[in-house]
């Protein structure tokens, strides 16, 4: 009865291995395809900015760009403290 015993033990451990392997080997489903994304169309006429007028030089828009990135890199500048509720409530 023990030999028995130890020649089903092997094959009840071969039995989850051979599952596995057996699983392993199917080919798996294809996933579906992404549409593809929307074609952004081009603005019409009347929605596209202007063309830069004659007298407008390229030195004024570039000192416009300089001057307005200077603007966007300094710091807000503190105002006066907030008065505490009680005080705002009290005047």
């Amino acid at each position: 009865m023990l030999q028995r015993k130890n020649v089903t033990m092997p094959r009840l451990m071969l039995a989850p291995l051979a599952l596995l392997l057996s699983s392993c080997a199917c080919e798996l489903p294809s996933l579906p395809q992404l549409p593809a994304p929307p074609a952004i169309p081009a603005l019409p006429a009347e929605a596209r900015q202007p063309e830069t007028p004659s007298m407008c030089l390229p030195t004024c828009s570039a000192g416009l760009t300089r001057e307005r990135g200077i603007w966007l890199s300094m710091p807000i500048a503190p105002g006066s403290p907030a008065l505490p509720v009680s005080e705002a409530t009290m005047r």
